[in-house]
């Protein structure tokens, strides 16, 4: 994952070193001197994240928190994510901080590998809600405006925490109620339907649990169907090195020993909206629009829909002067599958086609059926070397399994070729989806004309 950071650094002596770090991890890094110099900049749909380094003192801790009111008020600001790393050891000043709009406030100096596994956090949750107000806005386009739903129902959270109990079982001030589980039953009946599970990783390493425990639990939540759309809290006994790996496994959050019980309960509140907000996201593709913008066989979007948001996509790209990757895949031989098999067999591949398809990509990526056997891919923030080897990851998702047919006709292997495209180049969306379309599909052309079961990038995709 790469990203523009805005970073004002008043510290100076190691801010070299903190932006060299972000530029080896693929981060572009622009400095500003001043909060004044920021937001004579901002609004900036280039800009993913602002890094504001401080010294840790009562003065700085006015300015930030002044800085801070004054950037959420502002139009088009207002969900920046902003990240105040280092020495904010009181737990008051820190929360503070929080409540003021920062997304991350730290106590100790963040360690490099920390700060990057932070960021690429945060934009995850930024592109899911970027992608949110992309379907909705495209969802208006289509003539298919719903408001949004303003009732809340009442969430779920699942503590996980040494077993057996320890006596004053704390809620932390979260909204309950709690249910609890121990580290060796975290997927069982209690836990399922949660939509946050708070890991108590510091009662645990109390309790003697290695830190391998927490690796395994926070893991293995994302992994499971029943609870990988959960969110997860990891509460550390400090700020150690393996909160970077936490946050890369899963973990949406980290927090560190020392804090108040009133920052892990607006943590953890903060945790239930994002998981609202991807709920809504995914409810889009379940409501009432599903019928005119899906494809009825694999529950994938269908070419209406699709080419209208691949525009969307090609504008906020353009704005943020970021690259957008397309594919298109086609199927090698499918004819070959219903006249041997029957189109109720070459039914069934195709849903399966499109369920592995589906699993392969992030939640931010388009994946549409477009026609019989052919589907479109396009992946927003994406380099050339990305989208080609996300291409090559999805022929081998297809070609590394045979299709179950049905109990009687066994099972069958496919194959799909992959054209691919990397944009935008021109100015107007509509016109530039376009031309990405015709530039992936001659290089799909290309892939069927050279031997199927490969993926070929345009020659103009550069």
């Amino acid at each position: 994952m790469s990203g523009r950071i805005l970073v004002i650094d008043k510290t100076a002596p190691d801010a070299g070193a903190r932006a060299g770090a972000l530029r080896e991890a693929g981060f572009e890094c622009i400095h500003c001197d001043s909060f004044e110099s920021v937001l004579a900049r901002l609004p900036d749909p280039a800009v993913d994240l602002l890094l504001a380094i401080l010294p840790v003192d009562a003065a700085a801790h006015r300015e930030a928190m002044g800085f801070l009111r004054g950037l959420r008020g502002r139009p088009g600001c207002d969900r920046l994510p902003v990240v105040v790393p280092g020495g904010w050891h009181d737990a008051a000043a820190r929360l503070a901080l929080l409540e003021a709009g920062a997304c991350e406030v730290t106590d100790a100096p963040m360690p490099a590998e920390l700060l990057q596994a932070r960021i690429r956090n945060l934009l995850r949750a930024r592109d899911t809600r970027d992608e949110l107000a992309r379907r909705e806005a495209t969802h208006r386009m289509l003539g298919f405006s719903e408001a949004s739903a303003s009732f809340a129902p009442r969430q779920r959270i699942t503590v996980i925490a040494p077993d057996p109990p320890e006596d004053g079982f704390a809620d932390w001030g979260l909204p309950g109620p709690l249910h609890r589980v121990g580290p060796h039953r975290p997927f069982a009946a209690e836990g399922r339907g949660a939509d946050l599970f708070v890991i108590d990783g510091a009662a645990l390493c109390a309790r003697g649990h290695a830190r391998n425990d927490l690796f395994r639990i926070v893991a293995e939540l994302r992994s499971r169907s029943a609870t990988r759309r959960a969110a997860q809290l990891v509460l550390l006994p400090d700020q150690s090195r393996e909160a970077a790996m936490l946050l890369d496994l899963g973990a949406d959050d980290i927090v560190p020993g020392g804090v108040l019980p009133e920052e892990i309960a607006y943590r953890g509140r903060r945790l239930l909206r994002r998981k609202l907000l991807a709920d809504r996201l995914r409810a889009t593709e379940r409501n009432g629009l599903q019928a005119a913008l899906t494809d009825p066989l694999t529950g994938l979007w269908n070419r209406r829909y699709a080419l209208p948001h691949l525009a969307r996509l090609i504008a906020g790209a353009q704005a943020r002067r970021r690259p957008v990757g397309v594919m298109l895949l086609d199927i090698d031989l499918f004819k070959a599958v219903n006249d041997t098999h029957g189109h109720a067999a070459g039914d069934e591949v195709l849903r399966q086609v499109a369920a592995r398809l589906r699993d392969g990509l992030r939640p931010a990526d388009l994946l549409a059926r477009i026609g019989g056997e052919e589907f479109l891919v396009a992946m927003p923030d994406t380099s050339l070397d990305q989208a080609r080897s996300a291409a090559e990851r999805l022929r081998h998702r297809i070609r590394e399994a045979p299709f179950r047919i049905s109990e009687t006709r066994g099972s069958c292997r496919v194959t799909v070729s992959v054209g691919v495209a990397l944009g935008p180049r021109g100015t107007d969306p509509e016109t530039e989806a376009e031309a990405l379309m015709s530039r992936a599909d001659a290089a799909l052309y290309a892939a069927k004309t050279t031997g199927r079961n490969r993926v070929t990038v345009s020659l103009g995709a550069a």
